[in-house]
């Protein structure tokens, strides 16, 4: 009998085992799977909102292709993501029943803030391209923090990070921002706020761009490596501000 147990046990230990390694693999696809479609919506999503503030004039120029193709491209999209991309700016360029409030509403429903407040900044990054923020896309951006979900202090501070306090990014002879400035900015923040309230928003920040964070929640390689870019910005500007308070 004592042998009949034995191989009872074996057989049972081995079939636990496949079973379990089966599970296994089941969950790894469904978390690839899960991952590719989020790719595949924030990638469309960020097309179809950049299209939108392209057109916000009612129609969408040559110029303003050429600069959202630029800078797509810039971002280091690969082939297939800029594909996707640009075929969701393409959309809204032929028909014209997208409407950027719902658009952005739609992708805020599918994903999570801290990608959210990445695409928020690469709307941002497109519009700063050519060094002025137009009207229109002054009006679509402040009105996109509600849709989006995110923070409305977002809208101010993106404007002064990549505009300065006149938001204009126009060169009028005045002041430029000086270094410190321009890091106070990007941290968020202002000279009055205390350390601590320094330290913290660099902290959030931090893991707001986090490139393992985003990727679990499935954002493409190609927005991880614009994250990446925003992170280093961050750690550098929390070094300037940080050797002046002398934290």
């Amino acid at each position: 009998m004592g042998g009949f147990w034995t191989i009872l046990f074996w057989v049972f230990a081995i079939w636990l085992w496949t079973r379990q390694g089966r599970d296994r693999d089941r969950r790894r696809r469904e978390e690839e799977s899960r991952r590719v479609n989020a790719g595949y919506a924030i990638l469309r999503g960020f097309g179809r909102m950049l299209g939108l503030m392209s057109k916000a004039d009612g129609r969408i120029s040559k110029t303003e292709v050429d600069v959202a193709s630029r800078c797509l491209r810039s971002m280091g999209l690969s082939e297939a993501e800029y594909q996707i991309c640009a075929g969701a700016f393409n959309e809204v360029r032929e028909y014209s029943f997208y409407a950027f409030s719902q658009c952005a509403s739609q992708f805020a429903s599918v994903v999570a803030e801290e990608t959210r407040m990445l695409v928020y900044e690469m709307l941002w990054t497109v519009a700063a391209a050519d060094g002025v923020l137009d009207g229109r896309e002054d009006e679509l951006l402040r009105a996109a923090v509600g849709p989006l979900g995110i923070d409305p202090i977002s809208y101010h501070y993106f404007k002064r990070m990549y505009f300065g306090d006149g938001g204009g990014g126009a060169d009028d002879g005045s002041r430029r921002e000086s270094e410190l400035e321009k890091a106070y900015a990007r941290l968020g923040c202002s000279p009055s706020d205390s350390d601590d309230a320094v330290r913290a928003a660099y902290r959030r920040l931090a893991m707001r761009y986090h490139p393992d964070r985003l990727k679990v929640e499935g954002v493409p390689e190609g927005m991880i490596a614009q994250a990446t870019r925003s992170m280093a910005e961050i750690n550098a500007a929390w070094e300037i501000v940080r050797k002046e308070r002398n934290i």
